[in-house]
């Protein structure tokens, strides 16, 4: 009896999954210089996303990071979140980043590869990075690029040019029975309001993030637009009471639905609860530096609709003089611009512990205790009207 009647279902019927595996591998390397996750058992391609998580011994949660990869790392490196080669040493502490990876840098797919590996070296330590959409991700995959840089432009074609080019390797093995779809059908070539030099990175921008796309479905369709962390609740731009009554766990599985292009959305745009100044990414109701502006009532009207939660925490607009608490610090507002495409602030990051509070890590020299540690300082969480302007450390 021959070796293929003896297995017919042996390892030559593995190998066009291995070659698959290889070219995925090869691309990821070619692009970001580190080696894909590796997951023993496949993620289901479109798993329910969490919204609610137990309370954590350490909670952290990061801002906008808005295609500044230095900056990002820099924000890990100050919370002990990794080491010098960039590796997990958080152990088993919980990560929220409040979503706007993406426009004002060049480095946006970039981060997204660093966020997606640090998500799985965190489950193995026994903690946990959250990734949410912020306004930027919901207008990206709508097309709307406003705010993207032409070094961010040319980063995703690069990185679709590789995808195309490793789908044609797969295409090359016959016995594989996934289909190669592609990504650029439908896309349109000429664009009325834009630059013609900017045209071939347009279309690789839809193609590569518009609903159902490539990296949309394997960055962003992962994200949470809530999460609810113990006693606080994450969110972009802000909830009111109204988003709550609808559902967070709706609004989750309905936006993740429309990234992935599943509908849950009106087709090219997001829900509704995603558009507008009123809209879970775009509201600011409580993100105004003055806090007389901050509608404090709103606020504890959403909060008291959400059981066990006792403050919100968002990102969204940009806080000149670092992280800071208004409405009893019932609103904190953790986006401090670190990004050199905004204002290249400080990096700075919120830490909550069990039983000792909230407080700021940062390297503003403002900030720092009497016998803290002088290469990152700890501050508490302090008034918005009482922060200082942010002054820069010289190394």
């Amino acid at each position: 009896m021959s070796n293929k009647e003896k297995n017919p279902n042996g390892i030559c019927k593995t190998i066009p999954n291995l070659i698959s595996s290889f070219v995925d591998t090869f691309i990821d390397y070619s692009f970001s210089g580190t080696f894909p996750p590796h997951f023993p058992t496949p993620p289901p391609p479109h798993p329910i996303p969490q919204t609610r998580f137990s309370s954590p011994d350490r909670l952290v949660a990061i801002g906008d990071l808005h295609g500044d990869l230095e900056k990002s790392k820099e924000a890990f490196r100050l919370a002990g979140l990794i080491d010098s080669s960039d590796r997990w040493t958080g152990g088993s502490t919980v990560v929220v980043q409040v979503g706007d990876v993406l426009d004002r840098g060049g480095d946006e797919v970039k981060i997204l590869y660093f966020l997606e590996r640090l998500k799985r070296e965190a489950e193995r330590s026994g903690g946990k990075v959250v990734t949410m959409n912020g306004n930027h991700e919901i207008m990206n995959v709508e097309g709307d690029f406003r705010y993207v840089t032409k070094k961010g432009l040319e980063e995703v074609k690069v990185w679709l040019d590789l995808y195309c080019l490793g789908n044609q390797m797969k295409s090359l093995c016959k016995g594989l029975e996934e289909k190669f779809e592609d990504p650029y059908e439908g896309v349109p070539t000429w664009f009325p309001r834009a630059n013609p030099e900017c045209f071939e990175g347009i279309r690789a921008r839809i193609a590569a993030l518009r609903p159902g796309s490539p990296v949309a479905k394997r960055f962003l369709g992962r994200n949470q637009t809530v999460a609810v962390v113990g006693d606080s609740v994450f969110v972009h731009g802000g909830l009111l009471a109204e988003h709550v009554e609808y559902g967070l766990e709706r609004i989750n599985e309905e936006v993740r639905d429309w990234i992935n292009g599943l509908g849950g959305g009106g087709g090219r745009y997001a829900p509704v609860y995603c558009r507008g100044g009123n809209s879970v990414v775009w509201l600011r109701k409580f993100s105004d530096e003055r806090p007389y502006k901050c509608d404090c009532e709103a606020l504890e009207h959403a909060l008291s609709t959400i059981p066990g939660v006792k403050r919100m925490i968002m990102g969204h607009t940009i806080q000149d003089g670092g992280i800071n608490g208004v409405c009893d610090d019932k609103a904190i507002r953790i986006d401090v611009g670190m990004s050199k495409g905004c204002s290249d602030g400080l990096p700075e990051v919120l830490e909550i512990r069990k039983g000792s509070g909230v407080r700021v890590v940062t390297s503003n020299p403002l900030y720092k205790e009497k016998g803290g540690d002088s290469k990152i300082g700890l501050g508490l969480l302090v008034p918005a009207e009482h922060v200082p302007k942010q002054v820069e450390v010289k190394a």
